[in-house]
């Protein structure tokens, strides 16, 4: 099955906020679970978030995208290949777990619990969690609506237009996901002269053609609403807080999920409301 992930660490340089976090950002993350002397599990290879917490092991589904982003294994810092729904941990072997947009990486309500699962598996007795999300709003973007206020001058940049696209050609069944090339061809459709869309916005053709990465590709993400991100949450935590993520386009749909206090492990089943 064709996988862009596999070519997706070519573009990370090209990429910016809400695809990335800023500064701003991390340092929330480490404000609010205090890493300093953590040691810390990272889900996927963020940059950004590897230099936080006194060790850290970041485990990746791909490795091209460690090869090619993570920046080198070190004696405190190292990366692996694994599978974020079976992760190849001890239960309550970390200090805190961090992840940015991990919960979109991942392709249906199912496996959204299988995550958070793993991640109160392997979090020890009293210490938090903390990720990223990215919520679609609950009620859906008209397609034609994100097209004029681009043409309004009303979406920051390239990054923010593709993530609003996605998030309102997401399906509204429990999973909540799209085809990553779907995404490409909405925006195809909506903007088919490209060079047009970079003079009225001043976006550059580079960042807008980072959108070819998804063609051909097979992969899924998942954008659930918030609510429904705080019920499958609270599944698994009995303590969960929505915190701002600072200052960037999007960001009010970019918001840390805080989890605390396990509530299950893996090996038993979560509540799961209806």
């Amino acid at each position: 099955m064709p996988n862009h992930w596999d070519n997706y660490h070519r573009h990370w340089k090209l990429l910016d906020a809400p695809l990335r976090p800023t500064a701003e950002t991390v340092d929330i993350f480490d404000r609010e679970l205090g890493l300093g002397n953590a040691d810390v599990l990272l889900l996927g290879v963020t940059p950004e978030l590897a230099i936080l917490g006194r060790s850290m092991l970041a485990i990746d589904q791909s490795a091209t995208m460690i090869s090619g982003v993570w920046a080198g294994d070190n004696a405190s810092r190292r990366a692996m290949a694994g599978n974020w729904l079976s992760l190849p941990l001890e239960q309550a072997s970390f200090d805190a777990v961090i992840g940015d947009g991990c919960l979109s990486a991942v392709d249906s309500k199912a496996a959204r619990h299988a995550l958070l699962g793993e991640i109160a598996r392997v979090l020890k007795p009293g210490k938090r969690a903390a990720i990223r999300v990215f919520a679609r709003p609950e009620a859906a973007d008209d397609l034609l609506d994100i097209e004029a206020s681009v043409l309004a001058g009303g979406v920051e940049n390239f990054h923010a237009l593709k993530w609003r696209i996605a998030m309102a050609c997401t399906t509204d069944d429990g999973d909540n996901t799209v085809k990553v090339q779907a995404i490409r061809a909405t925006f195809d459709r909506l903007f088919p002269d490209r060079e047009a869309l970079a003079a009225r916005t001043g976006w550059s053709m580079v960042s807008i053609n980072t959108i070819d990465v998804y063609a051909g590709s097979e992969t899924r993400y998942s954008f659930a609403t918030l609510s429904t991100l705080l019920d499958e949450a609270s599944a698994w935590f009995d303590q969960v807080r929505v915190v701002p993520s600072g200052s960037y386009p999007l960001a009010e749909r970019c918001p840390l999920l805080v989890l605390e206090s396990p509530r299950r492990r893996q090996e038993e089943q979560p509540v799961v409301r209806s």
